[in-house]
């Protein structure tokens, strides 16, 4: 791959394991409200009020729990019980202090690209939960810099660039998210590494077919160095 001399990571689930939990209590929030409404209704007003709510509470832990809660209460018109309303709140307080899983790999890829590259780490939610997530990781010391960002778009990595005076075509960005992590990069001339998670959260979903040179797309982060260093890799 030519001309790349940054390589910038997303972090939850490119290089720890995140939404598997989000899902995992999600399935719970709908088990809670069995008695008001069906599992997809459940499902279905949670993501609206989520969406509604981003823009007030930003990507997180926190503001997904407020958002679960306001759903509870709307849905049970008022009738969900404060034992009910406590174990949400548990669920999103265990949320924040869960262990934090590593993909495979993730640490010796890392180790063996900064030989090479100027590694970048680029996340977006609740900056005390995702400054926790780094610490706890233990990959903080393997980048230049690590940047906690509150949405992941065309003008957020522009100006970020800017600031590390980084010309964004020498950039790779690897990531779980086409809307996040894929699309504004291809957008500023950069490279797009995809590695899909097996989970995606309702708001990172896009419906696109993307035909572009610099996009890539691969199983696993562990193939990453053989495809920086032009083997083929599928």
């Amino acid at each position: 791959m030519k001309h790349i001399e940054i390589i910038a990571f997303d972090a939850d689930d490119t290089l720890w394991h995140t939404e598997n939990l989000f899902q995992d209590i999600q399935k719970r929030f709908s088990e809670i409200l069995d008695q008001y409404a069906p599992h997809e209704e459940v499902q279905a007003r949670f993501h609206q009020t989520e969406m509604d709510n981003i823009k007030l509470f930003g990507y997180g832990v926190k503001g997904f729990t407020l958002s679960l809660i306001e759903t509870a209460i709307e849905i049970s018109a008022g009738k969900i019980v404060a034992s009910d309303i406590h174990e949400i709140v548990m669920m999103g307080k265990n949320l924040l202090d869960a262990p934090l899983d590593l993909m495979d790999g993730c640490a010796d890829v890392l180790k063996q690209l900064k030989n090479d590259y100027r590694l970048f780490l680029i996340t977006k939610g609740d900056v005390l939960d995702q400054r926790n997530k780094i610490e706890k990781s233990g990959l903080e010391g393997l980048f230049e810099a690590t940047e906690v960002v509150q949405e992941k778009d065309f003008n957020t990595y522009s100006a970020l660039f800017k600031n590390y005076d980084i010309n964004p075509q020498s950039v790779a960005m690897v990531g779980n998210s086409l809307r996040s992590d894929i699309l504004p990069i291809l957008e500023l001339n950069g490279a797009g590494i995809y590695i899909p998670y097996h989970v995606t959260a309702h708001f990172e979903i896009v419906e696109e077919n993307i035909s572009n040179p610099r996009f890539y797309q691969l199983e696993n982060i562990s193939a990453l160095p053989d495809l920086l260093n032009g083997v083929t890799v599928t």
